[in-house]
């Protein structure tokens, strides 16, 4: 089964493992409930954290690793721990209030204080050698054109067993390389060195007839995956409860 996140925006910065401490102030307000909420027929739920409006962070429907990848800035791949931090049984609905003039990125450290408070959550952190892609342009040359200057940034995708159909609008392919990285199931890097915004279409074929996402992209776009190996900061849970302290 697949969870559908929206809202969550991940990536690599100086703050990527930075650990609350007592100088970090609290929310206001928070209310951390567990909730389970239904999946449509074919198997998919919406999911989303966020900063709503200044000073207001709203997590809908979030597993616990989703919660801990926007405190911590993760992809996915970057959350070492228990089965159950991804699971349909342990879903929460938090809302934490703070003073609008609160930064984004305190906002974030907040957060890993509420998670460390009311999920008793411990962590640290390694470097493991694993497993990669990275995405480079093929012989071929790429396939790629400008996004549009209307255009609104993200991508749209739908998919099944079947096959997956994707829209970029307006995306780096930095960004479609951490797309890439929960389709292919393992880290993928970019190092294309193309810069700027780009847009198109890729599809590809889980199953039975039609191209692999490999195969797609060398013709579809011009790019290639290559595998190899790389050290990646991981985030190792040492310890966090499924059901949290009460509000």
């Amino acid at each position: 089964m697949t969870r559908a996140i929206a809202g969550v925006t991940v990536f690599t910065s100086m703050w990527i493992f930075s650990q609350p401490s007592a100088v970090v102030p609290s929310f206001e307000v928070a209310s951390v409930k567990l909730t389970s909420h239904g999946r449509t027929a074919d198997g998919w739920s919406f999911s989303d954290v966020r900063i709503v409006s200044p000073g207001r962070l709203v997590a809908t429907n979030a597993s616990l690793d989703e919660c801990i990848r926007w405190a911590y800035q993760l992809k996915e791949y970057q959350v070492s721990g228990p089965g159950w931090l991804n699971s349909d049984a342990a879903s929460y609905d938090i809302e934490a209030k703070a003073p609008p003039e609160t930064a984004p990125q305190q906002m974030r450290l907040m957060f890993q204080a509420l998670l460390a408070e009311r999920f008793k959550l411990t962590v640290h952190h390694e470097t493991r050698t694993l497993s990669v892609y990275e995405l480079v342009v093929a012989k071929s040359g790429p396939k790629l054109q400008e996004a549009s200057s209307t255009a609104r940034p993200g991508f749209s995708s739908q998919g099944g067993r079947g096959g997956v159909r994707m829209n970029a609008q307006k995306v780096t392919l930095a960004g479609f390389a951490d797309w890439l990285s929960r389709n292919v199931e393992r880290p993928v890097i970019d190092k294309t060195n193309l810069t700027g915004d780009f847009g198109f279409k890729l599809e590809w074929a889980r199953e039975g007839d039609g191209p692999s996402v490999f195969t797609a992209l060398q013709d579809q776009l011009g790019l290639k995956l290559q595998a190899t190996k790389a050290p990646i900061e991981i985030l190792v849970i040492d310890h966090a409860e499924k059901v949290p302290t009460e509000n």
